[in-house]
């Protein structure tokens, strides 16, 4: 069964085939697929949780694809509890600007997070997804990772390694001797209690 993966993020959609894997071809949206093929032109991402967020982008592209087709849409955000009102994971990739880079991104988090100190540090991942089809939502679910610790550096050739996504590279695991998420092998990484 195709799976229509509500993003044209390389990673994301990757990510999506994986967890699905044997039960449903996981493609990304139709290139002739364009915000302004239809009268609501703007995607709904400014709902106050996750699961709001993940149910819109399904419920938009659903309808906006049509043909039964199934849609799988996702929304999550980077938790750091220990900057509590100047941190809000609602915002996480666009929290530095909508013109800002992945690497941009990581250095403006490490600059607002500089002052925190060892478990000041954790840092947690939420995710939501939900499933939909010509606009009724199939089903939804709802996760949190294991916490990590926030780095104090990055490496802009690990970022570009994330495919879009730039997080796991900022990301210390204490239980893998202080590597960074994204240097860990998938056989680690299927070792985590991860969002995914």
């Amino acid at each position: 069964m195709p799976l229509t993966a509500a993003t044209r993020n390389p990673a994301k959609v990757q990510e999506l085939a994986r967890l699905v894997a044997g039960l449903a071809d996981v493609v990304p949206l139709p290139p002739d697929t364009h915000l302004n093929a239809a009268p609501d032109t703007t995607v709904p991402e400014e709902g106050h949780s996750f699961e709001e967020n993940a149910f819109a982008k399904a419920v938009f592209w659903s309808r906006r694809i049509g043909g039964g087709r199934v849609v799988i849409a996702t929304d999550g955000g980077l938790l750091i509890p220990a900057l509590g009102d100047r941190w809000n994971p609602m915002r996480t990739r666009r929290f530095a600007g909508e013109s800002a880079d992945d690497v941009g991104r990581a250095k403006a988090l490490i600059a607002l997070a500089s002052e925190l100190k060892g478990e000041q540090r954790l840092i947690a991942w939420q995710e939501a997804l939900a499933v939909a089809s010509d606009g009724a939502v199939l089903a939804s679910w709802f996760a949190t990772s294991e916490p990590g610790l926030l780095a104090r550096d990055v490496d802009p050739a690990m970022i570009a390694g994330g495919n879009g996504f730039w997080i796991p590279a900022l990301w210390i695991c204490p239980d893998f001797e202080g590597r960074r998420l994204a240097e860990l092998s998938p056989e680690e990484l299927a070792t985590r209690r991860d969002h995914w």
